[in-house]
């Protein structure tokens, strides 16, 4: 499986500094050998997982043609979404 970071999640990542960056980075690598590694995602994410990494949150989706969509990797320590 190959791993695209969509623009948000490619943004963010430029935002993280080492070391948790390079756990980051491992996490998705991993994602690429365990593509259900993340947990399923309820409600208005269903069909997404996620998983965690220190602080940081990575969701992501299966495309077909064997693609992990990245779609935001998002700092658990700011105010949530809404």
């Amino acid at each position: 499986m190959k791993v695209v970071l969509l623009g948000q999640a490619r943004e963010a990542l430029d935002e993280i500094y080492e070391p948790v960056l390079a756990r980051v980075v491992r996490r998705l690598r991993m994602l690429e050998r365990f593509p259900e590694l993340g947990a399923p995602m309820l409600g208005p994410f269903a069909g997404y997982r996620s998983t965690v990494v220190d602080m940081f949150r990575i969701v992501y989706r299966l495309r077909p043609r064997k693609l992990i969509e990245v779609a935001y990797i998002r700092d658990c320590r700011r105010a949530p979404l809404t």
